[in-house]
């Protein structure tokens, strides 16, 4: 085996074998997973989910009405029962209208948090900074606010019968730790949890590691991977990162798993 000395050596042969599906592969062995989609959008994360795990059942949940003829276009490609579609948020509260807000910038960014109209870190408010007409134009397209309902999860996989999630994403623009509370003590049946976590002021809320590892490590879960970073052009700063959790018992049974083999 061939010695590696220094951290470029180190992360270049980290290239060579790993990107984000392959960490998943490596840490999710079963073929029948059981996948939840949390903020899916028009699909792109169900089409990787069956691209990648060709046997899964995925979970979808998105309350964004815009996204719902893409996503249930993708989701005609995969069998009726491996694909299930809820047009509701999900939070800490089951609710039958929470506030919710869309943007004329993409659906990507639309959420239960509103867009900062005093962001010091958004490249497209900063461009804008020196037309009055221009920022009240942008003013008036964004934080366009409907009423969405929302579920708690534990809720629905009980009412589902879901023993175990195998795989737990969500992208919510900043409200993930109300996600993760909403599942209660069945967030210790997650095998692995992919999150987004935005540390900028593009929105009224920011959120750090604290928000979400006060749900996740009493749960039995450590940091695993930060998949991806997103920088800011602009200011240098880290906006926000993809980052993978994994229940420690997950990581004992391959272990185990591993172990057994080199012994047979």
């Amino acid at each position: 085996m061939t010695e590696i000395e220094t951290n470029e050596q180190r992360t270049s042969e980290y290239i060579k074998k790993f990107n984000r599906e392959k960490v998943l592969k490596y840490l999710l062995k079963e073929k029948d997973l059981m996948i939840f989609d949390i903020g899916s959008n028009n699909g792109l994360s169900l089409f990787e989910f069956k691209s990648w795990f060709p046997d899964s059942t995925v979970h979808c949940f998105e309350p964004q009405e815009e996204c719902w003829i893409e996503l249930e276009s993708r989701s005609e490609d995969y069998e009726s029962e491996s694909v299930f579609i809820n047009k509701v948020g999900v939070g800490a509260k089951d609710s039958e209208g929470n506030t919710f807000y869309s943007h004329n910038i993409t659906t990507g960014q639309s959420g239960f948090n509103k867009v900062n109209i005093n962001s010091r870190d958004s490249i497209r408010l900063h461009e804008l900074s020196d037309s009055q007409q221009a920022l009240e134009d942008y003013k008036n397209s964004i934080n366009h606010t409907r009423s969405v309902p929302v579920t708690r999860l534990d809720k629905y996989i009980h009412n589902n019968k879901i023993k175990s999630i195998n795989l737990l994403k969500i992208d919510t623009q900043g409200y993930e730790p109300e996600v993760l509370a909403g599942l209660g003590k069945f967030l210790s049946n997650v095998d692995v949890v992919i999150s987004e976590l935005m540390f900028y002021d593009f929105y009224d809320r920011t959120l750090s590691f604290s928000d979400i590892e006060q749900y996740l490590i009493p749960a039995g879960f450590r940091l695993y991977d930060i998949s991806h970073i997103s920088k800011n052009p602009m200011n240098g700063r880290t906006d926000w990162v993809d980052v993978i959790y994994v229940n420690e018992r997950i990581r004992e049974k391959n272990t185990r798993g591993k172990n057994t083999k080199r012994i047979n």
